[in-house]
């Protein structure tokens, strides 16, 4: 680290510059890295911007068999994994980053979302809010229909639209 600045990739003439022979390749998660950090600037960095903010519910389920274990409940759990989050104006904002992703399993992400956002804002009082950042107008058109689809509040937006 130097000034407080994290040097995640150095091509040959970075390397030469600083005299290191060590090569690191860059990979699909640096591209990924530096996309998120897009978003961050795009939002004016918050104070509380976290990356892989983890959301998770949990329920409790009547067996179908009409089953029941003394002391032990049957629970449905969902999870979905944010690439960022922040609060601001009593609003929980949620960041998606699509760089590689098949749509197939977009469209899967969009729809776990659609099950844990309305449970998260009963838990925690906030109004979540999701944001993807994708690379097309294609996919900026599919991610909104998926959006629509499950009733999600958000936008879509490309890169070149956050510049």
């Amino acid at each position: 680290m130097f000034n407080k600045e994290k040097v995640i990739y150095l091509n040959k003439e970075g390397r030469e510059l600083i005299g290191s022979k060590k090569e690191v390749k860059k990979n699909m998660l640096i591209e990924h890295t530096l996309l998120c950090n897009e978003a961050y600037l795009y939002f004016n960095c918050p104070l509380d911007w976290k990356t892989e903010y983890v959301i998770e519910t949990k329920e409790s389920v009547q067996s179908s068999f009409g089953i029941q274990f003394k002391g032990l409940a049957l629970a449905d759990k969902k999870k979905v994994v944010s690439d960022a989050s922040f609060s601001r104006n009593g609003y929980l904002h949620l960041i998606e980053v699509d760089n590689i992703r098949g749509m197939a399993d977009n469209k899967s992400k969009i729809e776990s979302y659609a099950d844990v956002l309305p449970k998260l804002k009963e838990r925690l009082g906030l109004v979540p809010t999701l944001y993807v950042f994708t690379s097309t107008e294609d996919r900026k058109r599919k991610f909104e229909g998926y959006m629509k689809k499950n009733n999600l509040r958000g936008e879509v937006k490309t890169f070149d639209e956050i510049k």
